[in-house]
């Protein structure tokens, strides 16, 4: 494959009240919606060949639209779903910040430290297992040649990128990326996917 970025979806209602959204399905609001037009103009230098998405309205209206515009295809993929926040689902930041002791700040800080969230059906390994096998299959799914878009959510999103780079998850909250342009992972290789899936 040729280069592989990733990039968060747009904004929803819940983006911009600060809610976690989890498996919760939100569709982009308005803003989220021109947030989309507008990043098809720094989309278009990247000569993306496919796209993928999570299955999430979110995430497969924002694939949508880029792919629209691109002129190229997208499918989604199960692999690539926020992780399940459980009880956390709706509630904002602050709201669990407020709590005592806080489990959410817990998490945020290391999530190895509370790896269950409330109510959730998926563990922090699990879900980190997941999104790395799911790139490793689209990895191999692509010809050398081809530059592909991965649109995916927050919090599994870290989680990759902390996998990658082979840190440890205390480094969690800080590999949280807010922009919703493509972060460039050309320097992976499927090779290196393999070995992170072996030691998580």
């Amino acid at each position: 494959m040729g280069n592989l970025y990733l990039a968060r979806h747009c904004k929803t209602a819940w983006n911009l009240e600060h809610r976690i959204q989890g498996r919760t399905d939100i569709p982009l609001c308005e803003i989220g919606i021109e947030e989309a037009k507008t990043n098809v103009g720094f989309l278009e230098a990247l000569k993306i060949g496919k796209i993928y998405a999570s299955p999430l309205t979110r995430g497969k209206q924002t694939a949508a639209i880029y792919a629209a515009a691109l002129q190229v295809p997208y499918e989604t993929r199960d692999g690539l779903l926020e992780m399940d926040m459980g009880e956390w689902e709706g509630k904002t930041a602050l709201e669990l910040s407020a709590q005592i002791p806080s489990l959410y700040l817990q998490w945020m800080e290391d999530p190895r430290k509370v790896p269950l969230v409330p109510g959730s059906k998926e563990d922090v390994f699990t879900a980190q297992r997941r999104i790395l096998s799911t790139i490793l299959t689209i990895y191999k799914e692509n010809d050398e040649e081809k530059n592909v878009l991965v649109i995916l959510h927050k919090y599994v999103c870290s989680l990759l990128r902390c996998a990658l780079q082979g840190l440890e998850l205390n480094h969690f909250k800080k590999e949280i990326i807010e922009t919703t342009l493509p972060q460039n992972l050309s320097i992976v290789s499927s090779k290196a996917i393999e070995k992170c899936l072996s030691i998580c």
